[in-house]
């Protein structure tokens, strides 16, 4: 199985296995924030840190092709089909992906699809609004990627720049805690939630934290 993108994985997280839709609490803001992110760790977008007129981080087009379907199309959104690769601050490029279709969930559930991880079925609500129900087809990504948060939230393993981002991004959604198995004593919950807590606050000042904010706010920056 490959590397999954911090945007599926919020997604696969996100995602309500009892309903086969992405749960009511997952704000999908957070995706095109991680799309950006995704770039970056794919070597198509440069960041670069304090660059920004407001002494922000900013981030500029590589020359880089990412072979991701979801990738590609927001690499191509926020470059404008490859016309501007000038440099734009971090909540600036999230805030423009977000208002265009590459920012949304679904590129990177495609892909999810077709790796065979999610299985997709189409219908018509009441004959007419298309809905696709969601259900996991290889329930291995999603378990490692629970007991892999779930360790960080349960030890005192520092969580890294990725998984750090990751369980920032949760608590923000109100997700983080949904990693723990149910079976943790509430003891346990207790100090994996407080830790959670502060792994959100102490990434406040993350620059893709920064531009979650922004991307709710409907922030319109350039």
């Amino acid at each position: 199985m490959r590397t999954l993108l911090l945007a599926e994985e919020l997604l696969l997280l996100g995602l309500d296995r009892s309903t086969g839709r992405i749960g009511d609490r997952f704000d999908g803001r957070v995706l095109p924030v991680a799309l950006v992110r995704d770039l970056v760790d794919a070597g198509a977008l440069h960041l670069d840190g304090g660059d920004g007129p407001d002494g922000g981080d900013t981030v500029t087009p590589s020359g880089g092709e990412p072979d991701h379907p979801a990738l590609a199309a927001a690499l191509a959104a926020v470059t404008r089909d490859g016309t501007d690769t000038g440099s734009h601050a971090v909540a600036a490029t999230a805030a423009h992906l977000a208002r265009t279709p590459a920012g949304s969930a679904g590129g990177a559930v495609g892909q999810l699809v077709a790796d065979g991880v999610l299985a997709a079925q189409e219908y018509r609500r009441f004959g007419l609004f298309r809905r696709v129900l969601l259900t996991e087809q290889d329930p291995e990504p999603a378990r490692a990627l629970r007991t892999r948060l779930a360790s960080l939230l349960v030890t005192e393993t520092a969580p890294g720049g990725h998984d750090g981002l990751l369980l920032a991004l949760l608590g923000l959604t109100d997700l983080a805690g949904d990693v723990l198995p149910p079976e943790i004593d509430a003891e346990t919950r207790g100090v994996a939630q407080r830790r959670a807590a502060l792994v959100a606050e102490g990434a406040a000042r993350d620059p893709f934290v920064r531009a979650y904010f922004a991307v709710r706010s409907g922030w319109a920056g350039n």
